[in-house]
């Protein structure tokens, strides 16, 4: 050995420590090294220096380090190291559960290496590692004992590739791998009963983990299934199903809690670890429980793998992601394996049928849950699943029949996803849906009570034609020809009727040959034929209503027939497949018809021949070998008779011309020559014929033998066309004057062109026009015939154009006779004449031609093949669609088509399955192979699932004899639970509840009756997951009623089996937790029972947890944990008992791990429920006490790892914080050694913490909202502050996630907050501006604000509906609106914009959509954002805009609002105030839109009130259901029900207007608030019934509508209003005002004043409109006593009685009977009303504005006689002694001396107030006063009333002073208006204008007032004319003009 080698051939310990070094390069460079000498020492075989176990463990080390560095170089080391002789020693050192586990580490690691050479390398020598390390201990006998069944897991065995992994959501702690890997390893026992114990108690504890703890290593999943494929017993199998579906139960729940916002977490980064995929998982679960084909010994062990398969397709639904088409395509395998198998069971004898019934229950019921999985799965693939597949995937369940029959549910889904997967050009579909439309109506057609009409028949035979030769019913047959017969009368007047009998009889001759319905058919029809011909002859009427002729002239013998008709009967009447008696049928027919020309009328003749004539060549053809036909046809042709056409004979003569016998030929050339020389005499023809002699022709003239050869015609081969050479031709031939030569040239080169079968396609001529020019020229004769021939043998259209035409015929007939021995012209003019004549019956191809008719009889001058196709019917398109359905459907099996025919015409036949017999079939005239079988007949019954459960439930049930039948019914059972779930009827509800009962009422006894006791337990379990109700009432009354109860029993024994126990734990979970036991939870039984079973399984619970029971301290806590949330009977120390119990329960486990999560749960949500229903207060005793420890304990389960438990845990410390009350503070005071940071700064930190999940987040931020009223404004304030609440919250809002769910694949590495994290940050904010206003402007100024705003932007979608509405509606408005009130000016800026106005207006929408009962915080914060819109005048305009056509979203909000369920709640005080906001702008008549308006436009349909809002929903649900079943039965008589009903109700229901509406609403809320007859005044008035009078008040003063709704007699609001204020003063509490008072003094009254002061100012503000006066005398008599009753109350309100006196004044201002009843003095009262107006009107010392209103009173009361009178009596002038006087001195307010001059002045008008008193200080008054001020205007109007009496006049003019004073005023200069001039003249021509006239004028002239007056005139006329726009600007100046005029007229008359 060389020196290197001995050098290399040592690995020291140093050198392989170097392999995890920090260095990258030092560990590369160690490694290589090691890598060098190890393969070089095994390439040579020389000994090497190593710890093999030190080598091996450095390098799985080397995989710790990141990034990871040539991996497969180190796996490829180690499997070299395992493959030498070093490797041994590894076993001895390392056991192999370890080194496997290690290896599974690596090969996680290996997976996260990008797909490439260097993964796929990877994998492969990991793969040859685990091999490599198996054999390695498997030859070693040191560790082979170790060993054990480990080596039978590994997880290589399941195939898993790279892309079955996912980055683990989470990774378990140390301490919960260990407790993991030890429940791996408890399962690898090999004793069945430890295994069985150690699956159950998996099973138990499997709900501790999240589901992704069980996907990980120790693969707990993996192991599971490992076991599955093991041997075990079926104990033990059912053990491990009961685990795995554990473990999917586990998969959905964490599904779903991963797919909601609420448990989202931004996820924290940690070394990268994998967990297996659940949708991998789930497959290698669906391959683990495939089923193979059943048999029917073993069907009863499919109950668990078809469970599995049910939950597992359910979970891949909750995933929403895509199956795999292979794990489709298995599933879709499985059900059609027992379909098919199901379908393929036969039965000869009938009496094996109900046998055969009860042996296919299982299998077809499994059949029927494999087809309601795939049907499931197909639905959730639809868009991953081509259409093709699709189809493919439901092809088997849609020609199931009696599973669509039988499972109407599965049908309607099978019916959508087959509609969803529909293509147009799908083979077949159509087809076989056409089929089962017309095997339905034929089979109807067969039944009685389902027969059609004969005409309906005939316009419906196309459909069951399709169907007649495969139901091969002669029935059919008939009652199709007798339709015809029937309906003969009616095809005179119903054309479409006749046409559809005519299409029936060509159907009926071209039916199948080798069907014997044909014979039948015709059989059927010649009877008709006969009677009606021999009604001919006997010379009577084959109809009574119409006549023969009438019959033929519509061409009906017998039967309607036709040209078409016709030529079927000459074409079917010779078929050798015909027999000899039908033919002679056919002749009879024809002679028939043929005779009738003798009996019929000539002029009726030609409508025979009109049908005659086209078919006259084939009758000619047909009567060669028929003697009796020949003469018949030969007199009917001869020329001399008139019987046809001239030219039709001719016609038909010309068919003879190829007859075989000589002599017929001979005559017929004779008649033909006698036909043209006719026609030339009559000068018909453009042709000389006169000189043709067809006696000299020879009678073979179109005989022509040999015939044509056909391929010789067109022998051009040239594969193009020469059409454009021909047109050449075609436009020469048209050239006028053309030469003989060029154009007998032009003709042969056609000729030529034409032998090309392209071209002469292209040929259209004037054929006619060339023979007129060929006239007897032989060379163009003979081009031209030819260039015919071969245009009549390419074109069909061209024959048929010129088979009618006689004049060609002439021709050629005419071109034989002048050339008859040229052969060429015979053979190609005989083969034109021939075509002519059969032009339909002939099919031309370029290279042979066929003859569609048997004409070998005659000389055909041709050769031809024949082809005797049938044409194409009805029938025959029926047969081909049943092939076209057997082939694309069916696949070729014709027997699984024949049973899906039978079994649908057994539907169709029976209606139901229910009515299905085989005799019912059988007697149905159809053929044998689509009758009913009795192995039909078992299968439907098989399928008919609620008769088998029925069946099993009575029949098996009672015959059941042993323990093991039992088990297998109850197998049995539990598929049918798995199929109907919860579709149970009640009668088998209630049977299966018997059979359960019988078995679990008592305990069992021996290991059978426990084993049958499980299986019962189970089945029950079941149910009540199902809900049935009457299992749930029946073991709710049984464990009420027998406390010796086996459950009961269960729970006490301790030595009861954990399997028992656990599920009678879990029977009792599902019972409790019922919603039909929440129904009777209230009741006294259901209370004690849960109170007494509460209290005995805690001390249970207790007794085994002190016994180590854990396990059934388990299922005991998931009892109490329901019994928690019922309705216990406990007090006030049981509860803070039981409440400390639990606490002491759950610290006693004593984990902060995920294992024992479950206990945690149980543990406090116990806790939480006691909290809820505890009243008492936490005892407080300092920070040692009990509640302190409790506090201590709670605040630490807050930091569990279990999201749940810490969420619970916060819910439970927020409920002890509430019930604190006012020790909170000290108790967190004593929390800061504990806690440093405080209770709230924790609070605080986790709902800002990004990496909790949201709910935990959302409680610990409300605590803290709780919590910041205790600790005060300032420190909330700084908690804020320090931790950047508003940055974070902003942050929040940017990533806000409406949506509650979340995709399942989001990315979590992103943060992503919910709308009820954003609600907590807003209702923080709101809470701390409550705290502290003035933090109202550091909100406003932070862009958190601004970001709000852009939420309520945000589109809405349905999916985020509900946080969308919690976070705007509720929190956004509510912090908005109060931000107003704090910052109005900056927060008008942020709201005050269209697009948030827009959005708000959406916002309400949204609302007004959601179905009550609605969250009264979303009312209320829209309400509150409404009034902040009202206050602005543009936001107001906008809004409104929006909603004023019509503003129903506006009315909607409203009147939820003020629903009666909302009285003296929130939202109704904010929306009355709303209501009032709304009705104050609607005072403002400047605005441009006025909401008022808009409610008196719009008319809606009346709404009553919605009191129960769930009845109505419930109510309308049910309406919806029975529409849409209606819908489904027939579509329009539900329409028309649902129109009738409608317009029904528009009758119904008047329109009112949204005024009317509205005040209905209100006027209903007063009736709550003030009852008839039982309100008290002594109480205090609410809000409510203050808001409400307001809101009433202003509507009916704004809208007349509404007013005169008051009026009505369902109203009298204010007939009310007065009962109400009566009632008051008749109440025998109050008595009187004075004695009250004394009694409980004025402070105690208050109630009273506060009670009448919103009905005061209701009926103020109501009667202050014009349009609310009161009339009536009646109701103004019991106002006016009201108020005079309630003046000795105003006594102690000035502000009442301020109200009263203003009421009085609108009360009187517009109702004169008012003013009336206001002066009138009444019995029993010393004064009126008036009296006491006065009275305050003279007492100086009251306020102004009362004084002021008590003088409108008494103006108002001047208008009646009474009032006048009055206050003549109280001598009201005298005070105008003292008033007047005190002008001067100044002892009474200006303001009020104004207001009694006022009064004067009105008084005035009237006689007792316009005597003169006081006069000179009333002129003393005018001289004071300063010029146009308001009492000088008042004393002069007062001194014009005095001039207008008429006992004044003869005093004024004596008066100097007062003239003195006229003259003053007069002469005084102009100041803006001459009102006071104008006042002065008015007087002058009262006093001056009507008594003498001389007399006046001396004396004005001597008073100088005549001049002044005459110059005041002047001087406006020369104003009025020179300065027009001055005079008119000037008051009073043209009134005053005209006064003048009037006065100077008057003086000079």
């Amino acid at each position: 050995m060389s020196k290197l080698s001995k050098q290399r051939s040592s690995l020291g310990n140093e050198q392989l420590v170097k392999l995890t070094n920090e260095s990258a390069e030092i560990r590369m460079l160690a490694f290589e090294q090691i890598e060098t000498s190890f393969i070089h020492c095994l390439i040579y075989e020389d000994a090497i220096t190593i710890k093999p176990m030190l080598l091996l463990r450095q390098l799985i080390r080397w995989f710790g380090f990141t990034p990871l560095a040539d991996p497969d170089r180190i796996l490829a080391l180690m499997l070299e190291l395992m493959r030498s002789r070093y490797g041994k020693v590894i076993p001895e050192k390392m056991s192999l559960q370890r080194l496997e586990k290690e290896l599974l580490k690596i090969r996680l690691q290996c997976f996260a290496i990008p797909a490439n050479l260097m993964a796929t390398r990877c994998m492969d020598l990991l793969g040859d590692l685990f091999g490599m390390i198996e054999f390695t201990y498997c030859i070693s006998s040191s560790s082979y004992d170790s060993l054990g069944s480990d080596l039978e897991f590994s997880v290589d065995a399941f195939n898993l590739q790279v892309e079955d992994y996912e980055a683990a959501w989470s990774c378990a702690s140390e301490d919960d791998l260990a407790t993991m890997a030890t429940i791996v390893d408890s399962l690898s026992c090999h004793n069945d009963e430890q295994l069985q114990q150690q699956l159950l108690n998996l099973q138990i504890r499997v709900c501790d983990y999240p589901v992704e703890y069980l996907l990980q290593p120790p693969h707990i999943f993996l192991r599971l299934l490992d076991l599955l494929k093991l041997n075990y017993s079926t104990e033990t199998q059912f053990r491990i199903h009961c685990a795995l579906l554990a473990i999917v139960k586990q998969m959905q729940r964490g599904n779903s809690a991963r797919s909601k916002i609420c448990n989202y977490a931004t996820k924290v980064e940690v070394k990268s670890s994998l967990q297996l995929r659940i949708s991998s998982a789930l497959y290698l679960l669906l391959n683990a429980c495939w089923l193979d084909p059943p048999k029917l010994e073993q069907c009863n062990q499919n109950y668990h793998p078809i469970e599995m398969i049910v939950e597992v397709i359910e979970t891949f639904g909750q995933l929403g992601a895509p199956m795999k088409e292979l794990h489709v395509q298995q599933l879709a395998c499985g059900a059609h394996k027992f379909i098919n198998y199901c379908n393929s069971v036969d039965v000869s004898d009938v009496g094996e049928t109900d046998n055969m019934g009860k042996g296919l229950i299982i299998p077809r019921l499994e059949s029927i849950i494999l087809n309601g999985s795939l049907l499931e799965l197909i639905r959730q693939n639809a868009s991953n699943i081509s259409h093709v597949a699709g189809q493919a995937l439901l092809k088997p369940l849609i020609l199931d029949n009696t599973y669509m029959m039988c499972v109407p549910q599965h049908m309607d889904a099978v019916r959508k996803l087959h509609n969803l997967m529909d293509k147009a050009d799908q083979p077949g579909l159509k087809e076989i849906l056409l089929l089962k439309v017309a095997y339905k109506l034929a089979i109807g057609q067969l039944i009685t009570e389902t027969k059609l009409q004969a005409q309906e028949l005939l316009m419906n035979h196309h459909e069951i034609c399709c169907v007649l030769v495969r139901m091969g019913s002669k029935s059919l047959v008939q009652q199709l020809c007798e339709a015809i017969v029937k309906c003969t009368s009616l095809f005179l007047t119903q054309p479409e009727l006749r046409l559809q009998a005519e299409m029936l009889l060509l159907t009926l001759l071209n039916l199948p040959v080798d069907s014997e319905l044909r014979n039948y058919a015709l059989q059927l029809l010649r009877q008709p034929v006969l009677e009606h011909y021999q009604a001919f002859m006997n010379g009577t009427n084959y109809l009574p209503d119409c006549s023969n002729i009438q019959l033929i002239r519509q061409h009906i013998l017998g039967l309607p027939m036709s040209t078409h008709v016709l030529r079927e009967l000459l074409v079917v009447g010779w078929r050798s497949s015909l027999g000899p008696e039908l033919k002679e049928w056919c002749i009879e027919y024809l002679m028939m018809l043929l005779g009738l020309i003798e009996p019929i009328p000539a002029k009726e003749i030609p409508s025979v021949h009109k049908m005659l004539t086209p078919v006259m060549p084939l009758i000619v053809c047909r009567a060669i070998d028929q003697p009796q036909l020949q003469p018949l046809l030969w007199k009917l042709l001869r020329p001399i008779d008139e019987y046809m056409d001239k030219t039709q004979t001719l016609r038909g003569n010309i068919c003879f011309l190829f007859y075989p016998d000589e002599n017929m030929r001979t005559s017929a050339l004779i008649r033909m020559g006698f036909i043209l020389n006719f026609l030339d005499s009559q000068k018909k023809l453009g042709l000389a014929t006169a000189d043709l002699k067809a006696h000299s022709l020879s009678a073979d003239l179109c005989v022509i033998k040999p015939p044509i050869e056909y391929t010789n015609v067109f022998n051009d081969r040239i594969d193009q066309s020469s059409a454009e050479s021909l047109e050449v031709q075609l436009r020469l031939l048209a050239t006028p004057h053309l030469k003989n030569s060029i154009y007998k040239s032009t003709l042969i080169q056609m000729n030529i062109l034409m032998h090309n079968w392209l071209t002469a396609a292209t040929f259209s001529a004037q054929l006619d026009a060339i023979f007129l020019r060929a006239e007897d020229d032989a060379d163009l004769l003979l081009p031209t015939v030819s260039i015919l021939q071969r245009a009549l043998f390419r074109s069909e259209q061209i024959r048929l154009d010129f088979a009618d035409e006689a004049l060609m015929l002439i021709y050629l007939v005419r071109c034989l006779f002048l050339l008859p021995k040229s052969e060429q012209m015979r053979a190609e003019a005989s083969t034109c004449l021939f075509l002519l004549l059969f032009p339909e019956h002939i099919d031309a191809k370029e290279h042979s031609i066929q003859l569609l008719v048997d004409l070998s009889a005659m000389a055909v001058p041709f050769t031809y093949k024949l082809n005797e196709s049938v044409s194409p019917t009805t029938a025959a398109q029926g047969l081909i669609m049943h092939d076209l359905v057997l082939n694309n459907h069916f696949v070729g099996n014709a027997a699984l088509e024949a049973q899906y025919w039978r079994l649908f015409l057994a539907q169709c036949a029976c209606d139901s399955a229910d009515n299905l017999t085989l005799s019912t079939m059988r007697e149905l005239d159809i053929a044998e192979s689509l009758k009913l079988k009795p192995s039909d007949l078992a299968l439907v019954h098989a399928t008919q699932v609620q008769r088998q459960l029925q069946h099993l439930l009575t029949e098996e049930a009672n015959n059941c004899s042993s323990h093991k039948s039992l088990q297998y019914l109850v197998l049995s059972l539990q598929l049918f639970l798995i199929h109907l779930r919860g579709n149970i009827k009640h009668d088998q509800c209630a049977q299966l509840w018997t059979l359960l009962h019988k078995h679990l009422r008592s305990m069992p006894i021996n290991e059978a009756d426990r084993k049958l006791y499980a299986a019962m337990l189970e089945l029950c379990l079941n149910c009540l997951r199902h809900r049935l109700p009457q299992v749930q009432q029946g073991l709710n009354d049984a464990l009420e009623s027998h406390p010796d109860h086996s459950f009961i029993v269960i729970l006490h024994d301790s030595n009861v089996s954990l399997n028992l126990l656990h599920l009678v734990t879990e029977c009792l979970v599902m019972l409790i937790s019922s919603p039909c036991h929440q129904a009777n939870n209230n009741k006294k039984n259901n209370i004690n029972w849960h109170t007494k079973l509460f209290q005995e399984l805690s001390i249970l619970a207790r007794a085994n947890f002190e016994q180590r029971n854990l396990q059934r301290v388990r299922c005991l806590l998931s009892i109490l944990r329901q019994l928690s949330e019922q309705q216990l009977h406990l007090d006030e120390t049981q509860l803070q008992s039981y409440y400390h119990h639990f606490v002491q329960l759950s610290s006693n486990l004593r984990t902060n791990t995920h294992t024992g999560a479950q206990w945690q749960r149980d543990c406090l949500l116990v806790i939480c429920q006691l909290q809820a229903n505890s009243k008492l207060k936490p005892t407080y005793t300092g920070g040692i006490g009990n509640e302190t420890r409790v506090l201590h304990f709670l605040i630490g389960l807050c930091s569990h790892c279990d999201r749940e438990v810490r969420a619970l845990a916060w819910v439970a410390l927020a409920n002890w914080c509430k019930s604190s009350g006012s020790k909170l503070c000290g108790t967190m005071n004593n929390l800061h050694q504990f806690l440093p940071g405080r209770l709230a700064a924790r609070c605080l930190c986790t709902l800002l913490d990004k990496h909790e999940v949201m709910l935990v987040r959302e409680i610990a931020g409300r605590l803290f909202e709780l919590l910041m009223p205790h600790i005060g404004a300032a420190l909330s304030e700084s908690l804020l502050e320090q931790m950047s609440f508003l940055n974070e919250a902003q942050l929040a809002v940017g990533t806000l996630h409406l949506i509650p769910k979340i995709r399942f694949d989001c990315d979590r590495s992103k943060a992503m907050h919910s709308s009820e994290i954003i609600s907590c940050y807003v209702s923080i904010c709101v809470s701390l501006i409550f705290l502290n206003a003035r933090w109202c402007l550091t909100l406003c100024e932070h862009a958190f604000f601004n970001a709000l705003s852009n939420v309520l932007q945000i589109p809405l979608t349905s999916e985020m509906f509900t946080p969308y509405m919690n976070l705007c509606a509720g929190q956004i408005c509510q912090l908005f609106a109060l931000c107003y009130q704090h910052n109005g000016q900056f927060i008008q800026r942020i709201i005050y914009q269209d697009t948030l106005i827009f959005y708000y207006y959406e916002l309400i929408c949204i609302y007004l959509k959601t179905q009550p009962p609605l969250p009264e915080n979303h009312h209320t914060g829209l309400l509150k954002l409404l009034m902040v819109f009202l206050m602005d005048n543009y936001a107001y305009q906008n809004l409104f805009s929006t909603m004023s056509e019509p503003p129903v979203k506006l009315l909607d909000l409203i009147f939820r609002g003020l629903r009666s369920d909302r009285v003296n709640g929130a939202v109704q005080y904010y929306t009355l105030q709303a209501i009032l906001f709304l009705l104050s702008k609607e005072q403002n008549k400047f605005m441009a839109i006025n909401v008022l308006d808009m409610f008196v436009e719009y008319e809606g349909e009346t709404n009553e009130e919605e009191e129960d809002m769930d009845t109505s929903d419930k109510e309308r649900n049910s309406a919806n259901t029975l529409s849409q079943q209606q819908k489904m039965m027939s579509l329009m008589p539900a329409a028309k029900q649902n129109e009738t009903k409608t317009k029904e109700a528009s009758k119904s229901k008047p329109k009112l207007s949204a005024t009317i509406q509205l005040y209905q609403r209100l006027d209903s809320l007063f009736e709550l608030y003030y009852p008839a007859g039982k309100y008290s005044f002594l109480e205090t008035p609410t809000t409510g019934s203050t808001q409400v009078c307001e809101a009433l008040g202003r509507l009916l003063k704004l809208s007349p509508q509404a007013t005169d709704m008051a009026d009505k007699a369902g109203y009298k609001l204010l007939k009310r209003v007065i009962q109400l204020l009566e009632g008051f003063f008749f109440d025998a509490e109050v008595f009187n005002a004075t004695v009250y008072m004394e009694r409980v003094g004025a402070d105690k009254a208050n109630c009273i004043l506060l009670n009448l002061s919103p009905l005061l100012d209701m009926l103020l503000t109501w009667h202050s409109a014009p349009h609310a006066d009161i009339t009536h005398p009646l109701m103004a008599s019991r106002i006016v006593r009201v108020l005079h009753q309630l003046w000795p109350w105003l006594l102690h309100s000035l502000e009442l009685m301020n109200m009263t006196v203003r009421l009085t004044v609108v009360l009187t201002q517009c109702s004169l009977e008012m003013c009336k009843q206001t002066a009138q003095v009444w019995s029993k009262h010393s004064k009126s009303q008036l009296h006491l107006m006065v009275r305050i009107a003279t007492t100086f010392n009251h306020p102004i504005e009362m004084c002021h209103c008590a003088l409108r009173v008494m103006i108002n009361c001047c208008a009646c006689v009474e009032g006048r009178l009055c206050l003549s009596k109280m001598r009201v002038q005298n005070i105008f002694k003292t008033i007047l006087q005190a002008c001067g001195g100044c002892k009474v307010p200006p303001l009020l001396q104004n207001y009694w001059l006022m009064f004067w002045e009105v008084f005035s008008r009237y006689e007792p107030g316009s005597k003169i008193c006081h006069f000179g200080l009333l002129l003393n008054t005018v001289r004071r006063s300063q010029p146009l001020s308001c009492r000088r205007i008042y004393c002069l109007r007062i001194v014009r009333n005095m001039c207008f009496f008429n006992g004044n006049r003869m005093q004024l003019p004596n008066m100097g002073e007062f003239v003195d004073l006229l003259q003053e005023i007069v002469s005084q200069p102009v100041q803006d208006s001459y009102v006071e001039h104008h006042l002065v003249v008015t007087c002058l021509w009262k006093l001056f204008g009507s008594s003498a006239k001389w007399k006046e004028l001396s004396f004005l002239r001597a008073k100088k007032l005549y001049q002044i007056l005459t110059t005041l005139l002047d001087h406006l006329t020369t104003m009025q004319k020179d300065r027009v726009e001055d005079f008119e600007k000037l008051y009073y100046a043209i009134d005053l003009k005209d006064v003048l005029e009037k006065l100077f007229t008057s003086l000079q008359s």
